[in-house]
């Protein structure tokens, strides 16, 4: 979905091109512009590819503003692609492939009557998220090395370990090592991830345990976080996919950590 901020639709590929790029800039830092239009004859188009190499997700995004009337078919793409390496969250980057054909899109307006493009529909189309076990310890490091180091604690020797335990979900465990002063801790934090129809991620069970007292202190101030995410469902897509229905979502967990979906008619 696409909030174009114009009341009307663009007459041209080269202003819809522009938009697009508007767009992605308002959820994405992105070191250049990112959209490229083909147009076999206006409105219908050959191409439209998304690169997100190096893009960064801006923090805190408002929910975007969905159309708030009817919506209309407005354009025909032979092929969709986004795609993008070292795409920032956070603390972990991740990697997106995008691919549909015979794309059909769709607009509306929002509550300000400015023109919103959605996917409407296509004849196949796949959708790829994938990140490596390495960011997400590094992530999970610099999470816990920041909260431990208000209270003088230093975390060190991060590893995580996943298992699948379904087609959309892995079980989880984080071992990392606590050391205050002369006296060190192994701590162990677990739970479970699952992805739902939507490419919503949930976490649950969630549960820390530390060897001896540093190892106790250790999961004192990092419970309270666990138990704000504990049951939290968070998208794992800056960019919605429209009205389109994914379908086969899968999780895989290896040495990257990899969620598939299909989609199209």
């Amino acid at each position: 979905m696409f909030p174009l901020h114009t009341k009307d639709f663009p007459a041209t590929a080269d202003a819809l091109e522009h938009l697009l790029n508007e767009s992605l800039r308002e959820v994405l830092i992105l070191p250049r512009d990112a959209v490229q239009v083909q147009e076999a004859h206006y409105p219908a188009l050959t191409q439209i590819a998304v690169t997100l190499d190096r893009a960064t997700v801006r923090p805190n995004l408002p929910k975007p503003r969905p159309s708030a009337g009817k919506t209309k078919p407005v354009l025909e793409v032979q092929q969709l692609s986004i795609r993008g390496e070292e795409i920032s969250t956070g603390p972990a980057k991740v990697s997106l492939v995008l691919d549909a054909r015979e794309v059909r899109l769709n607009s509306g307006t929002d509550e300000n009557g400015d023109v919103v493009l959605g996917i409407d529909g296509a004849t196949d189309g796949s959708v790829e998220l994938s990140t490596t076990n390495s960011e997400l310890e590094a992530a999970i490091g610099e999470i816990a090395k920041r909260e431990a180091g208000k209270q003088g604690v230093t975390i060190e020797d991060v590893r995580l370990s996943l298992h699948e335990t379904g087609p959309r979900s892995v079980q989880a465990e984080t071992t990392l090592r606590a050391r205050k002063l002369f006296f060190t801790a192994v701590v162990r934090i677990a739970g479970s991830l699952s992805i739902d129809d939507e490419l919503n991620a949930t976490l649950s069970g969630l549960q820390c345990n530390g060897e001896g007292a540093i190892g106790s202190m250790a999961c004192g101030f990092l419970e309270p976080h666990l138990r704000k995410v504990e049951g939290r469902s968070f998208a794992l897509m800056a960019l919605a996919l429209g009205d389109i229905r994914l379908r086969d979502v899968r999780l895989s967990a290896n040495d990257n950590v990899t969620v598939r979906a299909e989609f199209g008619s």
